[in-house]
């Protein structure tokens, strides 16, 4: 079941809160489980992938907040003083001005990993490419970014 809902989510953290929150929707709906439709596992595999989806559709509702205006962590602390906000917005537009200099296809893998949160392999099919080497392309140039401008957590 937990591999079901990763093939879904793609996060391992995501996945262990999602088994839980899955278990207990089960135990609470166990009596619309019909054994004459089929076996309990498979009941129970569809809920969790059914969960999983809908826990995307809640991610994505909750990602529609322009970049420009957050930080990479999805916002600024509100006990942060007003430099460290400025330093923090500073750092990130360095960051994406340096994505948008790299040569293709690393813009394109570093746009859609960093910016838009996409999976390696939905940025594989887009750009016809094994993961593996969309993989590769993306860990070299984080590296070299984060040499390149001094940034530990990139």
């Amino acid at each position: 079941m937990a591999r079901a809902v990763y093939e879904v989510v793609r996060d391992l953290a995501a996945v262990e809160d999602l088994i839980q929150e899955i278990f207990m929707k089960a135990f609470r709906k166990v009596d619309l489980y019909n054994p004459a439709q089929g076996k309990f596992t498979v009941w129970l595999t569809t809920v969790a992938r059914h969960e999983a989806i809908n826990h995307l559709r809640r991610m994505k509702r909750s990602r529609h907040v322009s970049l420009e205006d957050t930080a990479p962590e999805g916002g600024f602390s509100p006990i942060e003083r007003p430099s460290q906000q400025v330093s923090k917005r500073e750092t990130w537009g360095k960051v994406i001005e340096a994505i948008h200099r790299l040569p293709e296809p690393a813009r394109t893998i570093l746009i859609k990993r960093i910016l838009e949160s996409k999976p390696f392999d939905h940025i594989a099919k887009l750009l016809k490419q094994p993961v593996d080497t969309v993989k590769t392309i993306y860990y070299r140039n984080t590296e070299s970014l984060r040499k390149r401008l001094g940034i530990p957590g990139l």
